[in-house]
């Protein structure tokens, strides 16, 4: 059995709202500074080859790190200059300020730009600005208009008026703003003049209008370096509100591909970049920043490399990282496409020539995206000493995906020491070291330890599991054995294809593993386990961590929602890292928050143990008592057995205070599923459900069981002169699940 024991780091608090942050990963805050503290001491030097996150650059910088930050994408570059600073508030005010006071004809280009939106409050009658437009594709004019009136306080979507038709009415040329905003970019004689052309579709009249004139208005203000890049923050801003990719109502939120929605919103952009400044202004404290070659103090700060890190190699005396993390970048044409549009009209276009590539391909597939991880990778690889650590973050996690990143680290020499994947979340955590590959290739096929990975990780886990956690699962192990490729081949140009096959291969198995079906055609939508389960196997995953969770509250008199999911991830590594959602329910199950400080739990009075034991008490006399006066003889003590005089019915009662029913409902039944009654307090309901809906095979072994609540117990015992047959009718009377018509479907 291949070793796993990385525990999962939790974020301390929701991914950062960030510009442009629909296209950047998202990373939860606290996860890199906590990550970090483990593997190497403050003033060290961290390498972040990737550049895909700032906040990654921006958290370890303010934990006291030195972050060598190489990216060639200059958007990115301006974002983690300009976040790295944290500029006050009134600087950024007096920015806009001298950009609104500039003239184009009469008028201060504040008022110009806002002219664009002219409407009429259906309220009150007044002249204002629309926040935006809501357009279909294809339509030559908006079907609806966003609006607030300052003036009334109306505000909602309504529907389009002659006013507005007028208004859309441009000064400018739409066919020169365009060829302008392509020549920022490509001349007629660059090979991707007509990718730029294209993109360009993505950009309405209106919009790409007040683009233009802002740009052009920019290049003659006064002033100085550091005004002059808040100016650019704000402008990239406007330049991503400016696009046609906004569903509307909500939606996909997070484009990857540059396809026009069915509906859309487009935006008013002089209100978008006065909206921008809380979000370029988020109370931080400032951090060192320098451009290579200048370096950052010892006490931590950002240095910037703005071209890929192969450039760099080897790295110079100065810069010896102990560490590499990185959050593991995804094929994103949308952001890469127009990162390009908005180089070249932001600094010009030689600025855009790093990002030209992206311009001319259309496809994304995994394949190109593993050679090109590859290609930084491998002699970054060479470059590192031996066993340096890499801590690899992947988000948004799909089968393909995490293909792409493991074969192009271990094609690259990282060997792989552990992984823990939050599976809800999408969001992966991996350890790797330069140079520690297995001495020899595995003797086993790459197929063979696909399913070993899985049968393990299902083992472990002891309940059915997603596809994702099982892919996961299955293909560490075959990195981890050496057997990732056939043998000869360090990366073969089909790698992700040939994983993928094996891996429907292995899992395909029928006499292996055994498909909980969630989705007829989606394979990845179901869940999976083992069909011949082991009889020794331990509770399921999910039952061991709700002990946990009580273990914990109990030995901690209040206890923070990070700290105690810090515990139950440290308690299960790996493979067995739990739910996050299932560790809040389990909670809520047994906890209260404290009313003196907000966001810690302690043990619920009702659920300390000498009460649950009263509980169980009370459960077990009132059967008993209740048995008698239905004529039952009644033994045992749990199960808790009534067996009819003569003829009839033997019931048995399960008593229990949590909701850890598996090890009853799992095991051989003694009775009937119909003469089964699990016995449980009302709080445990919401979990037992919850449980059920992620392990289909528990639902099913549970199939026909009675659910019984401590208050129907009572209800029942206190029911005068209640008889046999309206006992029976009685007994699901009170459905755990406030469903009206069943005690349990099968999930």
């Amino acid at each position: 059995m291949v070793k796993n024991p990385l525990s999962f780091i939790p974020g301390k608090g929701a991914p950062p709202v960030l510009p442009l942050g629909r296209y950047l990963p998202p990373l939860p805050r606290g996860m890199v500074e906590t990550w970090l503290s483990q593997l190497v001491q403050p003033g060290e030097w961290v390498l972040d080859p990737f550049g895909s996150s700032p906040w990654l650059a921006l958290e370890a910088a303010r934990a006291g790190y030195r972050v060598l930050f190489c990216t060639r994408n200059p958007v990115l570059a301006a974002m983690v200059e300009v976040l790295a600073q944290s500029s006050n508030e009134d600087e950024w005010k007096a920015t806009l300020a001298a950009l609104g006071a500039a003239r184009t004809g009469e008028e201060r280009l504040e008022r110009h730009l806002a002219g664009l939106y002219r409407t009429l409050c259906p309220s009150c009658g007044m002249e204002i600005a629309a926040s935006g437009y809501v357009w279909t594709r294809g339509a030559e004019h908006p079907i609806a208009r966003i609006l607030h009136c300052p003036h009334c306080g109306v505000e909602g979507e309504f529907q389009i008026e002659p006013f507005d038709l007028q208004a859309l009415r441009l000064p400018g040329n739409d066919a020169l703003a365009r060829a302008r905003a392509v020549a920022r970019v490509a001349d007629q004689n660059d090979d991707h003049y007509e990718a730029v052309r294209s993109a360009l579709e993505m950009f309405l009249p209106r919009p790409l209008y007040a683009l233009t004139t802002l740009m052009n208005k920019t290049t003659g203000l006064m002033l100085n370096d550091s005004r002059r890049r808040l100016l650019d923050a704000l402008l990239i801003s406007a330049c991503d509100a400016a696009s046609a990719l906004w569903h509307h109502p909500g939606g996909m939120t997070r484009p990857r591909q540059l396809s026009m929605p069915p509906q859309f919103r487009e935006h008013n952009l002089w209100q978008v970049m006065e909206e921008a400044i809380p979000l370029w202004t988020q109370a931080q404290t400032p951090v060192a920043f320098a451009r290579y070659p200048h370096l950052p103090p010892a006490s931590g700060g950002i240095c910037l490399y703005t071209d890929s890190i192969r450039t760099l190699l080897p790295l110079p005396a100065s810069i010896t990282p102990r560490v590499v993390m990185t959050v593991f970048p995804r094929p994103n044409q949308a952001f890469w496409t127009l990162s390009a549009l908005w180089s070249g009209w932001l600094w010009g276009r030689e600025s855009s020539q790093s990002l030209h590539a992206a311009l001319a391909r259309k496809r994304f597939d995994w394949n190109w995206h593993t050679s090109a991880l590859f290609h930084v990778l491998s002699p970054l690889s060479r470059a590192l000493p031996a066993e340096t650590p890499v801590a690899g973050l992947l988000t948004e996690m799909v089968p393909g995906f995490l293909s792409t990143v493991i074969s192009a680290m271990f094609a690259s020499g990282f060997g792989l020491q552990g992984w823990a994947l939050q599976d809800e979340s999408g969001l992966g955590q991996m350890l790797w070291k330069r140079g520690l590959l297995p001495a020899e290739r595995s003797l086993f096929k790459t197929e063979t330890l696909l399913a070993e990975g899985m049968e393990e990780c299902m083992a472990i886990r002891a309940e059915p599991v997603s596809y994702l956690t099982a892919y996961t699962a299955g293909i560490a192990r075959a990195a981890q054995s050496g057997a990732l490729f056939p043998e000869g081949q360090t990366l073969p140009s089909d790698a992700i294809t040939l994983l993928q096959n094996q891996f429907s291969k292995a899992i395909s198995h029928a006499h292996t593993f055994r498909r909980y079906i969630g989705s007829a055609q989606d394979e990845e939508r179901s869940l999976w386990y083992l069909a011949e389960p082991p009889e020794d196997l331990p509770l399921p995953l999910a039952d061991r961590v709700e002990q946990q969770v009580v273990r914990t509250l109990l030995q901690h008199p209040t206890i923070s929602r990070y700290d105690l999911d810090t515990k139950i991830c440290q308690e299960f590594p790996g493979e067995q890292t739990p739910s996050l959602e299932w560790i809040g329910a389990v909670l809520e199950s047994y906890g209260v928050e404290t009313a003196e400080s907000p966001g810690h739990w302690q043990l619920a009075p009702a659920e300390q143990p000498r009460n649950r034991r009263a509980d169980l008490k009370e459960m077990t006399r009132l059967l008993s008592e209740l048995g008698e006066r239905l004529g039952f003889t009644v033994s045992g003590e749990n199960p808790l057995v009534w067996t009819p005089h003569e003829f009839g019915a033997v019931y048995l009662f399960y008593l229990l205070a949590s909701s850890i029913v598996s090890k009853y409902a799992l095991s051989t039944p003694a009775a009937p599923a119909r003469q089964c009654v699990m016995v449980f307090p009302g709080s445990r309901a919401r979990l037992l459900r919850l449980k059920l809906k992620r392990d289909p095979r528990l639902a099913e072994a549970l199939q026909g069981w009675h659910l019984l609540k401590f208050r129907h117990v009572r209800n029942l015992y206190e029911r005068p002169g209640l008889a046999l047959q309206e006992w029976e009718s009685l007994l699901d009377a009170d459905p755990p699940f406030f469903e009206q018509a069943e005690q349990i479907r099968l999930l």
